[in-house]
């Protein structure tokens, strides 16, 4: 999930010349203008440690989104110095924002950060001091934080064994019959989500695209009497061979207060477990604390935290965080 501003590293005096970068906006990008962009992505994840850009904004910048986004490319001659995604369906507008390694502290990042529809926020993903540095000295404040919590299943205690309610059975998904009706519970469960709950049948096609993808590992859970119908689901993924990751733990409205949440999650766990994940990591709201207790009492802590940031509104007393939302 977004923007990069920096690392760690303090860089060389000489970086310290600005730069005032030559844009170039678009709704799709070109062949060569998609490999230099994933080229500064991976030259920006390797400085750093961490995902420069979202999964969503990456699917984005491959052409794969379900999504209309802009995106504008700053080139200092022929380098391309920076990358701004911007996408405006999604509330009041996101945008992930990452600058290459060689170009940093020179002003490309305050340059692209100018470019923003008023209001839209902006994605920091890792705790990168220099992310809240750069923030901070543009007028920004946090409005959203997004925590990564991790698990390893040879220091957390056991998996206790999923037991679901009566009537209710899992089933793995079936590509081809299944989508609609995982999406209408998604939509369902995380009507107030920004991102999750905006999920379109184009989003879930372009990630059943994905080498990740495994219909195994969408866990379905149904009424036994009518196994078309979902009442809960759980979709991990495999981030490699021995890291997953819990993705979207969803539960229609209908079925919810009956304790669904942690017998759900167990199942997705435990499948990951047997498929030889040592790791699992996953993605909460900081402001939904239902999901924290559950994730928090199956071994789970706190990893990191992504933040999103915007400029204060004049016309608002304090800014509004996202939505408490079961996302991961």
């Amino acid at each position: 999930m977004s923007s990069k501003f920096g690392s760690r590293r303090a860089a060389p005096a000489w970086w310290n010349r600005r730069v005032t970068p030559r844009l170039a906006r678009t709704a799709l990008l070109s062949a060569d203008q998609q490999a230099a962009v994933l080229a500064l992505v991976a030259a920006a994840q390797a400085e750093d440690g961490v995902a420069p850009i979202s999964e969503q904004a990456l699917l984005a910048a491959r052409g794969r989104s379900g999504r209309a986004v802009e995106h504008v490319l700053a080139y200092a001659d022929s380098d391309l110095a920076g990358y701004l995604q911007v996408d405006e369906t999604i509330g009041t507008g996101s945008a992930e924002l990452v600058v290459a390694p060689a170009y940093r502290r020179r002003g490309v990042g305050s340059h692209l950060l100018r470019q923003l529809p008023t209001g839209t926020r902006v994605w920091a993903h890792g705790d990168l001091e220099a992310a809240e540095g750069f923030a901070a000295a543009n007028g920004l404040e946090i409005v959203r934080e997004l925590w990564v919590l991790g698990r390893r299943f040879d220091e957390a205690a056991p998996l206790a064994e999923p037991v679901l309610p009566d009537g209710l059975v899992a089933r793995s998904f079936r590509p081809g019959r299944d989508e609609d009706e995982w999406l209408r519970v998604n939509a369902a469960a995380f009507a107030s989500h920004a991102e999750q709950g905006q999920m379109t049948r184009a989003d879930v096609d372009a990630r059943m695209e994905e080498s990740w993808f495994d219909p195994d590992g969408l866990i379905l859970v149904v009424p036994e009497a009518d196994p078309d119908t979902v009442a809960a689901s759980h979709w991990t993924k495999r981030r490699s061979d021995r890291e997953g990751e819990i993705y979207v733990v969803a539960v229609d409205p209908a079925y919810q207060g009956k304790g669904l949440g942690k017998p759900v999650t167990l199942l997705g766990l435990t499948y990951l477990r047997d498929m030889g994940v040592d790791d699992v990591i996953l993605y909460v709201d900081g402001d939904n604390p239902a999901a924290l207790k559950v994730y928090r009492g199956l071994g789970f802590t706190t990893r990191s935290v992504d933040r999103m940031f915007a400029r204060p509104d004049p016309h608002v007393d304090g800014s509004s965080p996202g939505s408490g939302t079961m996302r991961t």
